[in-house]
């Protein structure tokens, strides 16, 4: 895979996605839902914790009617257009009515679609919980027709990438560097992690 023109497709509760170009310039938001419906889903109608590699939703059937609707309600509301998310942004109430297996399916395909709408069309890494969700990145490789590449494959471990970077951060903030910016989280302008105040005892 090429060094630029790269989308880091982190899938957690929420899915973002970092996008570096062939000039090494970078921009990021949030796509949707990851993780948090279905796991929400799961959690209610069973005593797991998560649907381990989609297996669940996998062997369910999808609702298209409720999946149609969800979607339209989504897509002609004023959350379509956010930048940030949080997992209480989307909910599952719509699909209660469905079986484990057909309401797993069904919460998949709602996420797929989603993310597959907003998702820079580019080199695909995926990281997050959500990479391990085998079924997940199947149906969204097969709707956006790409490959989507696992940062594991990279010897990088990426169960521990979301709390590196914080570290990078809070390395930044230390040094007084910009740490959030106009093309990631939409700020006016670059800013820092704010001004620590060191408390020393006598």
């Amino acid at each position: 895979i090429k060094k630029n023109n790269v989308v880091f497709l982190n899938i957690g509760g929420i899915t973002n996605e970092t996008f570096i170009d062939e000039k090494y310039k970078f921009s990021a938001k949030d796509l949707g839902p990851g993780n948090c419906l279905l796991d929400s889903w799961i959690r209610q109608k069973t005593k797991n914790r998560y649907d381990k590699d989609g297996l669940i939703a996998r062997s369910g059937k999808v609702n298209k009617i409720l999946l149609d609707q969800s979607l339209d309600i989504y897509f002609n509301n004023e959350i379509n257009n956010k930048r940030s998310y949080d997992i209480n942004d989307f909910d599952i109430s719509t699909f209660r009515g469905l079986s484990v297996e057909d309401g797993a399916a069904t919460i998949i395909e709602y996420t797929i679609e989603i993310i597959a709408n907003k998702i820079s069309s580019k080199n695909i890494i995926a990281c997050g919980g959500g990479r391990k969700n085998k079924y997940l990145v199947e149906r969204l490789e097969n709707k956006i027709k790409k490959k989507i590449l696992n940062i594991d494959d990279f010897k990088i471990d990426g169960d521990f990438v979301e709390s590196q970077a914080f570290a990078y951060l809070a390395i930044r903030s230390l040094l007084n560097l910009d740490i959030s910016f106009p093309s990631t989280t939409g700020c006016n302008n670059d800013t820092t992690g704010g001004t620590i105040i060191w408390l020393l005892k006598k």
